[in-house]
């Protein structure tokens, strides 16, 4: 892992040197990111009681841009492995969270490389609060929140824009033909400044015909209120049956002022009962979730919240589990600088 960090300061060392001939009209742009999400939390219940310090995540890339639509990026994330054993919380993994190129004309994007789907990012900016809590599609693994392949976007006005990808589904895959791919679409809505509506679908054949499609809408009614809510579907087809795993969220924030929000969430995962199931088939990921709490905004780079957070679980043999936390995000986001 040193390797890694010592070649990315290298590089941004490097080009940081690099003066650009008199007669190239192409200049070039730098973004460094530094991002930590960090918490305590105390559990609340008899089967969640630790308490801990914890830093959930850190984030430490780079933007690299010239002024003729073309740009490079590279973003390493730093976090535990994804298994919930005792021991693997206290190990660090680093690894690219997002490589690659992109170009910009006009209204048309593309990016290529290992780069985030888009489908869930219309939400999860509308929540605002990813170092608490992701958003739905990205909470409940419905989709991965980055893959390798390529995606577009065009907006074709202030109010519609539209998205496509293709991906591989799980960054590599070494099965052949076009079906072993995940195929995206989106579309963005804003009828009037205060609604924001987002629909998006995907399908895959890798394994099994494989939908998973959601709508979200969120109002602004007032500048101090926000409120946002979604329903989301995915269903694998397979040859005795259809499985379906369907879950929706709503949430709202209520700014006192610019820099104090209170905000309250509420989520719930679920499933069928498939031919020869005697209950729903993912019953022992289903659920309902509450997170709520007070947020401070000390400036761009540092905010801080206390919140509570919860699981109940529909399996009656399944504790719930309630935790208060204190959640902190700490950025570093420099505005382009010419080198």
């Amino acid at each position: 892992m040193k390797k890694v960090f010592i070649l990315l300061l290298l590089a941004i060392t490097g080009i940081s040197k690099v003066s650009i001939a008199d007669n190239d009209t192409t200049k070039i742009s730098a973004k460094p990111l530094f991002l930590i999400y960090s918490n305590f939390h105390q559990g609340l219940t008899e089967n969640a009681h630790e308490s801990n310090f914890d830093v959930k995540r850190a984030y430490l890339g780079y933007d690299f841009n010239l002024n003729n639509g073309l740009n490079g990026f590279v973003k390493i994330d730093i976090g535990s492995p994804d298994d919930n054993s005792q021991y693997s919380l206290i190990r660090r993994n680093a690894y690219l969270r997002n490589v690659g190129v992109g170009y910009t004309k006009g209204n048309f994007k593309i990016k290529f490389g290992i780069i985030d789907n888009q489908q869930h990012k219309t939400q999860e900016k509308y929540w605002g609060k990813r170092y608490l809590f992701k958003s739905f599609i990205d909470e409940y693994d419905l989709l991965p929140s980055t893959d390798l392949g390529v995606n577009f976007q065009y907006k074709i006005n202030d109010k519609i824009r539209i998205e496509a990808g293709m991906m591989n589904g799980e960054y590599l895959s070494y099965d052949t033909g076009l079906s072993k791919y995940m195929y995206n679409i989106g579309l963005d809505y804003s009828p009037v400044k205060k609604v924001k509506i987002k629909f998006h679908s995907s399908f895959t054949q890798k394994t099994n015909n494989l939908i998973t499609s959601g709508v979200f809408l969120g109002l602004n009614p007032f500048p101090s209120l926000k409120i946002g809510g979604e329903y989301n579907t995915q269903v694998e087809l397979k040859s005795d049956d259809e499985y379906l795993t369907y879950g929706y969220n709503a949430f709202a924030i209520y700014n006192f002022t610019d820099k104090l929000n209170i905000f309250a969430r509420y989520d719930v995962l679920n499933s069928n009962i498939p031919v020869g199931y005697s209950a729903p088939f993912n019953l022992t990921d289903n659920g309902s979730a509450i997170i709520g709490g007070i947020e401070y905004i000390f400036n761009s780079n540092f905010r801080m919240s206390l919140n509570y957070q919860d699981w109940y679980p529909m399996a009656a043999n399944m504790q719930n589990t309630a935790y208060l936390f204190l959640n902190v995000q700490f950025g570093i986001y420099e505005s382009y600088k010419i080198i």
